[in-house]
């Protein structure tokens, strides 16, 4: 079978894998093969008799059957402290082991007949997207926890190239397809700034980024309120409308783990994205005539019905979290003069006009405004960040992406002139600096004399290379490799493409560095936080 380069995009609501054709064009994967869904839910199953169901079948099985243990938006509690994993998973699980089994079953499973690797072919790289939030904020332990579980558990260390950022995948693929389209026509491609808003089940998140020259991306500026602000996102959204018309119907709401509310959320999704070119009609007229048409039906599902007026007061806690990170945007632009030359949508819940909408009026866009490019439909944006993870993958994108953060370490060392002890602060990545640039190790310019075997280390955070550094001792001492009392020691860190972070030690004539991720420790320092431009806020 032949092996392929694909890109993933792992969603809170639904996943997406791609892969190139032999005539090198996109394509989505479909879950079950061969007519199922390309759109595939992030949800599974685990029957008694040990067998293990995913996407479309195992919410369906959810729905008929209470009996069976199941779990959907399992990404989103990835980043959660391990003392928080008990209030969403029995012992037995925690989202780390289900995101294993959701994820094996996806691509690698030999059992299951319907993964990647059993119809397509084995997998030659990886590029999985995560939420912008999971690469910009330095505590975040979902990126580390993701790229441990492909690496180890699931055995593709070596396949695993990169996690990527939702919207920087979504920008590769703009750079990409309007490349292409340039070329068929013999015209200029496009090359200048654009903004992508990226809203899905769980996140809403933006990037503003450079396109130029052969298909590079730089990323100048993100944003968004990441699984912190899921006020903001179509899993919330969801819950809310189902959430109202039980309530209207029965008079009191409808317990969220029952598996009535289950199905109900799964029929509300399904009518959804099924009616969207009429809802979209309906909720056009209704903006036009908000007081006339406020009554009319938005959507029916399972003898449920809920109004326009309702389906926008539900919306409402969405659009003032997409004011408030769109209002942060331009304001960085005009500060920095830069201009948003086109704006791209992409992710489910982009699709839907009320979003739209939003994102537009906080930008002052109107209708047929050029800087909203008309040409990539409903199916080229919903797929953009899947299809962006696979251009990366198969090396026809270079997106360049920077690590924002100041970091160094304090260590106790002999002075070598004088033979005492002395504090020594070092500074060893540099924010802003390009992760190509750090992917090999930064060492400090002078070697280490340690008074032993075992030394202690502060390490020290600056936050977007502002402000206060925060000062945390790593936990445990630190053994050096190949001591001796005559031994001298080189000490740095790097970031992988991934954006964590690594601390390094290497006695000078072995050669032979010792490295420690740095992501526990790191988090420890903010629990709580979430990072926005200029500042950070506590939740």
């Amino acid at each position: 079978m032949p092996s392929y380069k694909i890109g993933l995009d792992f969603g809170t609501t639904n996943s997406i894998i791609s892969y190139l054709t032999p005539n090198g064009e996109l394509e989505a994967f479909p879950y079950p093969p061969p007519n199922g869904e390309k759109y595939i839910p992030s949800f599974i199953a685990y029957h008694s008799d040990g067998f293990t169901e995913i996407g479309t079948p195992a919410r369906t099985t959810a729905a008929h059957d209470s009996s069976v243990e199941t779990y959907g938006n399992f990404k989103m509690r990835l980043p959660l402290p391990e003392s928080e994993f008990g209030k969403h998973f029995p012992p037995r699980r925690t989202p780390i082991s289900v995101t294993i089994d959701y994820l094996r079953e996806l691509l690698i499973s030999t059992e299951n007949s319907y993964s990647f690797s059993s119809e397509k072919g084995e997998i030659a790289s990886l590029v999985v997207s995560v939420p912008e939030i999971w690469q910009r904020d330095i505590y975040n332990l979902g990126r580390e926890r993701l790229q441990e579980l492909i690496k180890k558990d699931l055995g593709l260390e070596k396949q695993l190239i990169q996690l990527v950022s939702e919207p920087v995948a979504a920008a590769a693929y703009y750079a990409w397809e309007t490349q292409r389209r340039a070329k068929e026509k013999g015209t200029e491609p496009f090359s200048g700034n654009i903004l992508v808003c990226d809203m899905g089940g769980g996140t809403f998140d933006v990037s503003l980024c450079r396109i130029y020259g052969d298909n590079k991306v730089e990323v100048l500026y993100f944003d968004g309120q990441g699984d912190k602000g899921l006020d903001s996102a179509g899993v919330a959204f969801d819950r809310r409308v189902v959430q109202q018309a039980y309530t209207k119907k029965h008079g009191k709401p409808l317990d969220e783990k029952a598996p009535e509310f289950i199905t109900l959320l799964k029929e509300f999704e399904s009518v959804k994205i099924g009616s969207h070119a009429i809802a979209t009609r309906r909720l056009t007229n209704y903006l036009n005539a908000p007081e006339d048409k406020a009554q009319d039906e938005a959507y029916k599902f399972n003898g449920y019905t809920v109004t326009l007026g309702e389906v926008n007061e539900a919306f409402i806690p969405i659009a003032q979290g997409i004011q408030n990170v769109i209002k942060r945007v331009s304001a960085y632009s005009q500060q920095q003069e830069l201009v948003i030359d086109r704006i791209f949508m992409v992710g489910g819940f982009c699709q839907f006009l009320l979003v739209q909408r939003a994102i537009n009026d906080a930008l002052g866009i109107v209708k047929n405004d050029p800087r909203i490019d008309q040409t990539f439909n409903i199916t080229s944006s919903a797929y953009a960040i899947s299809y962006g993870a696979c251009l990366i993958a198969n090396g026809l994108v270079d997106p360049t992406e920077k690590y924002i953060h100041t970091l160094g370490i304090v260590l106790e060392t002999v002075n070598l002139y004088t033979g005492q002890k002395e504090k020594l602060e070092i500074s060893l990545i540099e924010g802003g600096s390009n992760l190509d640039a750090l992917a090999q190790c930064n060492f400090f310019k002078e070697e280490i004399t340690p008074f032993g075997q075992k030394i202690a280390i502060t390490l020290w955070v600056q936050l977007m290379s502002k402000g206060t550094k925060h000062q945390e001792s790593m936990p445990d001492m630190i053994e050096l490799p190949n001591y001796s009392p005559q031994a001298k020691y080189r000490v740095g860190m790097k970031v992988d493409r991934s954006q964590i972070a690594y601390l390094v030690i290497e006695e000078v004539r072995a050669g032979k560095p010792i490295e420690y991720k740095l992501g526990n420790v790191i988090s420890k320092m903010f629990p709580g936080y979430i990072l926005i431009e200029n500042s950070y806020e506590e939740f």
